[in-house]
């Protein structure tokens, strides 16, 4: 076995997966995300019902996120100065 390979292989997957994730790729992130799911899962109904609610919830919430942190990184140094 070629670990030296292996090693390089799995440096590329990392770098992937870091690249579609962005901020999710951050160890919090990935565990407050699979506790969300989890939850869902363990909840009642169907499979597309937890599967929508898994949309509205984890992903759909990251892309609102994203378009709320503006302001807030801008509110910031206004209120250190």
């Amino acid at each position: 076995m070629d670990f030296k390979k292996l090693g390089q292989q799995v440096g590329q997957l990392k770098k992937q997966a870091e690249d579609k994730l962005g901020d999710r790729a951050e160890p919090e992130n990935l565990k407050r995300d699979a506790k969300e799911l989890r939850e869902i899962l363990a909840g009642d109904g169907s499979l597309a019902e937890k599967a929508k609610q898994a949309k509205e919830e984890v992903i759909d919430r990251d892309k609102t996120a994203g378009s709320e942190k503006a302001p807030e990184s801008e509110s910031k140094p206004k209120d250190a100065g």
